[in-house]
């Protein structure tokens, strides 16, 4: 059950004294080292290499994770969308939304739950109070670099919140010289989306200034055939934000550095209770954060940094409104030692979220430790890890991580790994009014995996099957199908386990993109199906690249679910659908394009959410400055 929440304003909590405590334990450590960087270092100047699934750089083609990368060009592709679109087209992961834009949407990766994913911007975690599990949808597109997606539980690097998978977005940074940048479009439904930025740098400093804006008139929420009055209007969306990053580098192997980013915006949207209700959100939600990077020796390098992400929402409808809110603060030192033989990784983390005043809490922490190692001898490659988070409400929670792999033959490699994953209830989901449960217990989840891999430089090919079991599953559990009350409870076991097959291909001016997921998600005490997780999805994308020219197309399909985990028959059931949406782009120049994207281009008819609405054919052209 998707729902808007209705709760009082939060109240001011000034940061926990423990952080203080973790600090200095931190600076009791020994200097141990390596040459790599934490989960805040981006990969856009390293080609071909990957951060997310170890906490360090790492080629793709040694990664033991089943992972994905939204490139800067791909995002470029998908104008006119928002983040929730981009990753809703990607392997393992489907989405459910109640309407369009701004609306509550959920990502269910590899089938767990949207809370059950950890979601980081630049290291910084930004999981929300709210129902959905993270800020994702109101995060600007024109800000983004690169995507990180990690598909199986990623505990062991980033705690809590990390059965499903990561999802990490790097945000653009300041580079050398003077560059600008800057996209204006339109397109149907009202929608029009402009942004610029400035990036200019030095041998000591780097900057980058951007400013981002997004409308749309928006779909009805909810089924115009089903209501009236204002819940049968559009549900308009707007969203507007800037972003500033910049850093010194004193000398060669050290940076410290500051980032900053906020998006505020009006969001529209039914609850098909009241026709003379003209409901709205008003959203803000903003990060900022500090890091020194320092490469004190040939073999050690150590990141510290601190910051704090921010979401607020504030309903306002006929039945008085309300607000919710959340802050993650959180602090880490990261260290990385070359060793003779592969790298370690130690580090230290806090993490505070604050919330509303929800019964006798309002915030809960987390300190933790972890460790790694990670190394490649010849044909194989393995990764361990370990790590201990000691929450303030449960307690201790340990969680490990093994991962082997072999490259058998120049093409073919084989890996497996197994790892431990926890997730503690949320305060929204302890004390919330009407929803929470206190005798809500903490999630467990042990998963499994194996992959094969077939690469010959021009093709690649992968199968990965795993198996995924969750103790203590917590889940929206509807109590009356007529309002949709409900609570949240704890699922005895829950089984999710697939197999993923993917493609791709980069020969001449073609590229292509293809993968196939097999889900079985199901509470394994009833028996019955996860609601919104289709048992088969197919994703295929392809483009041509002709001098100045680019055409592209896409398929995104999924078969029939049901919209609840307590009902699996026809009434409840969501039918299957396949999407086709075409970009092209001209280059008149090495710095100017003019671009344009069709989505559903069949006018396919199609839910996500029961009774809610999706959008229909749209287009939208736009003009893009960017020097290469």
């Amino acid at each position: 059950m998707f729902h808007r929440n209705r709760h009082p304003a939060p109240r001011a909590r000034r940061f926990h004294p423990r952080a203080h405590a973790l600090a200095c334990a931190i600076a009791a450590l020994l200097p141990l080292a390596a040459h790599a960087a934490d989960d805040s270092d981006t990969a856009d100047t390293l080609d071909g290499i990957v951060v997310t699934a170890s906490r360090q750089p790492t080629r793709i083609d040694q990664v033991l994770s089943d992972i994905t990368v939204i490139s800067r060009d791909e995002i470029e592709a998908n104008i006119g969308a928002t983040v929730s679109d981009l990753l809703s087209r990607q392997p393992g992961i489907q989405m459910a939304r109640n309407g369009g834009p701004g609306t509550a949407t959920s990502f269910f990766v590899r089938g767990t739950n949207s809370p059950q994913t950890k979601v980081l911007v630049d290291g910084v975690a930004i999981n929300s109070l709210d129902a959905s599990g993270s800020a994702l949808p109101n995060i600007a597109l024109a800000d983004v670099d690169h995507i990180e997606i990690v598909r199986g539980p990623a505990s062991t690097l980033y705690g809590a919140d990390a059965i499903g998978g990561v999802i990490q977005i790097f945000t653009r940074q300041g580079e050398q010289g003077v560059h600008a940048d800057g996209f204006a479009g339109i397109g149907t439904r009202g929608t029009s989306q402009a942004n610029a930025g400035v990036s200019a740098g030095g041998e000591h400093w780097r900057l980058r200034v951007g400013a981002n804006h997004q409308y749309s008139d928006g779909i009805s929420s909810l089924e115009k055939s089903q209501v009236t009055g204002h819940d049968r209007d559009d549900d308009a969306y707007r969203n507007n934000g800037g972003d500033v990053a910049f850093s010194v580098l004193p000398a060669q192997g050290h940076e410290i550095g500051v980032n900053w980013r906020e998006n505020k915006g009006y969001a529209a949207y039914d609850d098909g209770y009241d026709p003379t209700d003209n409901n709205h959100e008003l959203f803000l939600q903003s990060q900022w954060q500090a890091f020194a990077r320092d490469q004190f020796t040939s073999n050690w390098h150590s990141t510290v940094q601190y910051g704090e992400a921010r979401e607020d929402q504030h309903d306002f409808d006929n039945y008085g409104g309300g607000r919710i809110s959340t802050t993650n603060k959180q602090a880490s030192w990261q260290n990385d030692i070359d060793l003779p033989l592969g790298r370690l990784l130690l580090a230290a983390e806090y993490l505070d979220q604050e919330g509303e005043d929800y019964g006798p809490l309002d915030s809960m922490h987390i300190d933790s430790l972890l460790a790694g190692w990670n190394a490649h001898l010849g044909a194989s490659s393995w990764q361990l890890n370990v790590r201990n988070d000691d929450h303030s409400t449960f307690g201790d929670k340990n969680t490990f991580g093994l991962a082997y792999g072999y490259q058998f033959t120049s093409h073919w490699r084989v890996q497996a790994s197994y790892g431990s994953a926890f997730k503690a209830p949320s305060l929204y989901q302890l004390y919330a009014p009407l929803y929470g449960n206190t005798a809500l217990r903490p999630e467990f989840a042990h998963n499994g995996e194996l992959a094969l891999h077939w690469n010959d430089g021009v093709q690649d090919a992968s199968i990965t099957a795993y198996r995924n079991r969750v103790n203590d599953m917590i889940d929206w559990v509807v109590t009356d199908p007529v309002t949709y009350a409900g609570q949240y409870v704890n699922v005895n076991r829950a089984q999710l386990q697939g197999v993923t097959l993917a493609y791709g291909l980069r020969f001449d001016a073609w590229t292509l993109d293809a993968s196939y997921d097999y889900l079985d998600a199901k509470d394994e005490d009833s028996g019955l199906r996860l609601g919104r997780r289709a048992r088969n999805s197919v994703k295929v994308s392809g483009a041509y690249h002709w001098s100045r020219f680019e055409l592209g197309a896409e398929v995104v399909s999924a078969g029939s679910r049901f919209d609840t985990n307590t009902e699996n028959d026809a009434a409840n059931a969501l039918g299957g659908y396949a999407l086709v949406n075409l970009h092209a782009a001209w280059r008149f120049s090495d710095a100017l394009s003019l671009e344009a994207r069709v989505d559903n281009l069949f006018d396919k008819d199609y839910e996500l959410a029961k009774g809610y609405s999706t959008p229909g054919i749209g287009g939208f052209l736009g003009l893009r400055y960017a020097p290469r």
